[in-house]
């Protein structure tokens, strides 16, 4: 199953485009997108990893967003599952950590939909 998390910070304290560099400089993961839209007040970042544990390439995408009333992020973790029950043995919510530890480290905290 996919991973998906859902992130916001009530304050800026730097710009997503400078977040958006720092989940790049922590992620092994390669990065397949990279593309920065209104004003650098949107980011979207795309990697993919190949992970033995599911004999499959695990994607990753981040979507920063950022406006007057503080930043959000959308973090999913998708395609490392395998078999009828599309089992990722963890590889989908592995791949999301280095990304969530980032957004906390910048104020931001998990939101419950």
């Amino acid at each position: 199953m996919a991973e998906i998390i859902k992130m916001r910070s009530a304050s800026v304290t730097k710009p997503v485009s400078q977040i958006a560099d720092e989940v790049k400089s922590v992620m092994s993961a390669e990065l397949v997108c990279d593309e920065r839209k209104l004003n650098d007040r949107v980011v979207i970042l795309c990697f993919e990893e190949f992970y033995l544990r599911c004999s499959s390439y695990v994607g990753l995408s981040v979507m920063l967003t950022e406006d007057d009333a503080g930043q959000e992020a959308v973090i999913a973790g998708f395609g490392g599952g395998d078999g009828f029950l599309n089992i990722s043995w963890g590889a989908n919510k592995s791949i999301t950590k280095s990304v969530v530890k980032v957004l906390k480290e910048n104020g931001f905290e998990i939101i419950e939909e």
